[in-house]
């Protein structure tokens, strides 16, 4: 406990001790005074100016400093306490029983809710004398229609804004619960890498004193600050919509025929269980698939940037965008069942032509060794290289029109080790379901892609014009954003839902980790 009088004590011992080492330095550090022999006679005016009368200097003022010990009516006084309100005594009681009536992460929640109102001495945010400020009602009802926004609040209880007197209670429950939607909307339900070690999602989360302070701070626009913790994407919003038609009782725009089509014929696609299903068992699915792509919208960057790509792995195709108008569309392969390609988001920096194709390891003693019986030698005679590095062998395919990576490929360093290309093996765009790779992605015609990606200067023809047998490097004018991503439900550019089939199963488990029907 800190007391004034120990302050007053302390401070006037500082001072004294300060005081002392000044005059001690001071008397150790002034040089010797020389003999008045050896001074310079001053000049007539300086002369004149000394013998000159002056008035007598004021006697130094007297104070004296106390250094007693603290006494006992001073002992007892708490600077911080001081600074709470009488009421705000009560309201710390019931901070402190709600912190400890949780366990795990919750209870970590609510302490820091604790510490945000401690830092304000205590001070209600929501309440203002008996009754609730006025942005406490908007914020009310943006969290009564969390459901909206796909997000699940129901543990959560809600206060009566109407309810004269509002408690401490009612103040602390809504502020925990606009802590939890915030939480929420930002995509903390689900750690993206407990799903898969292939996902590289890391959704930012936002500190819970900072979500009370940008809330409450917004006055008139609280619930609108609070309702941006959700993604800002047109492809979350115009699921959001699906949803909202859903909600309302009004049937969605059916999937075209284009989207079932292109769907994987497989037991657990959303084409055949809608098919099979009774209408009210398709509508609940069709709202857990809806609310499952909603949330891996949460895990993608908030700015995905004006000009980008974006792989959609279910759909099998890729777009350029730019200035936010999606400028080429093309077809790609992606990885298999057991080869899952990565979902993660990077920048492109770089092209390769003529690209010479390093074995991985896994394919190198999974695949060719067995083939060709452990000979490394048989390996070369096929147009590999096998170069001895350390006492390890390395195999790499030199360039050309067998080339597994094709003519082209694009870089963007990652993790995950893959990246597009092209490949020798075209006949497999035609196919519906493209899920051939080991991993990596292999785009249909790459030089139109190339010349998408590259912009003015650089025509399809041009690119094309460094075909050879040596590698040639075009570094991109800056660093494009690439995102690979995973959505089994989407609406297009007419307004559409579109369904894709569950590939890898990450929607599946979603839907579960959500505690989603379907």
């Amino acid at each position: 406990m800190v007391t004034r009088g120990f302050l007053a004590g302390a401070s006037a011992k500082a001072f004294l001790v300060v005081l002392a080492c000044s005059c001690a330095s001071t008397a150790i550090a002034a040089p010797r005074a020389p003999f008045r022999a050896a001074l310079p006679e001053p000049p007539p005016l300086v002369r004149q100016l000394a013998a000159a009368p002056t008035a007598a200097s004021p006697a130094p003022e007297a104070f004296t400093i106390d250094l007693s010990p603290p006494r006992a009516a001073d002992a007892d006084f708490d600077i911080a306490a001081a600074l709470v309100p009488a009421e705000g005594w009560a309201f710390a009681e019931a901070l402190d029983a709600f912190v400890h009536g949780a366990r795990g992460e919750r209870r970590a929640l609510r302490r820091a809710i604790a510490d945000f109102y401690a830092a304000r001495f205590y001070r209600p945010l929501w309440r203002e004398g008996v009754g609730w400020r006025a942005e406490a009602a908007a914020v009310l009802e943006r969290l009564r229609c969390a459901g909206e926004d796909g997000l699940d609040l129901r543990a959560y209880p809600l206060p009566d804004p109407g309810a004269q007197p509002a408690e401490a209670a009612d103040e602390i429950a809504l502020s925990e619960a606009v802590v939890a939607y915030a939480t929420q909307a930002a995509g903390g339900r689900i750690d993206p890498q407990r799903l898969s070690r292939l996902i590289g999602a890391r959704p930012s989360l936002p500190e819970p004193g900072a979500v009370l302070a940008a809330t409450a701070g917004a006055g008139a626009q609280a619930a609108e600050a609070l309702q941006d913790y959700n993604p800002p994407h047109p492809g979350y919003r115009a699921l959001k919509e699906k949803l909202a038609e859903l909600r309302n009782a009004r049937a969605p725009d059916a999937p075209t025929r284009y989207a079932e089509s292109r769907t994987v014929a497989r037991d657990d696609t959303p084409a055949r269980k809608r098919r099979a299903a009774p209408a009210a068992v398709r509508d609940t699915r069709l709202r857990a698939e809806i609310i499952a792509n909603m949330e891996r919208w949460r895990w993608m960057p908030r700015d995905l940037g004006e000009n980008r790509i974006e792989v959609n792995i279910p759909d099998f195709e890729l777009a350029v965008i730019r200035d936010g108008e999606v400028t080429h569309r093309a077809r790609v392969i992606v990885g298999k069942e057991g080869t899952p390609t990565p979902v993660f988001s990077n920048a492109m920096q770089f092209i390769i032509v003529n690209p010479y194709w390093n074995v991985p390891p896994s394919i190198l003693n999974k695949e060719m060794l067995p083939k060709f019986g452990g000979d490394l030698q048989a390996i070369a005679a096929r147009g590999y290289e096998v170069v001895y590095r350390n006492g390890h062998a390395r195999v790499r395919q030199r360039p050309g029109e067998g080339n597994a990576l094709g003519r082209i490929k694009f870089m963007f360093p990652n993790d995950f080790s893959v990246y597009l290309h092209d490949t020798p093996s075209r006949a497999l765009f035609a196919s519906t379901h493209r899920a051939f790779s080991h991993g990596c992605v292999r785009v249909d015609q790459p030089f139109r892609f190339a010349e998408a990606v590259l912009g003015s200067g650089w025509r399809e023809e041009r690119v094309k014009r460094l075909i050879g047998d040596q590698e040639r490097y075009i570094n991109l004018a800056r660093p494009l954003p690439i995102h690979i991503e995973y959505f089994t439900a989407y609406v297009d550019e007419s307004g559409r839902l579109q369904l894709r089939g569950d590939l890898y199963g990450y929607s599946a488990k979603v839907r579960a980790a959500l505690g989603l029907e379907g």
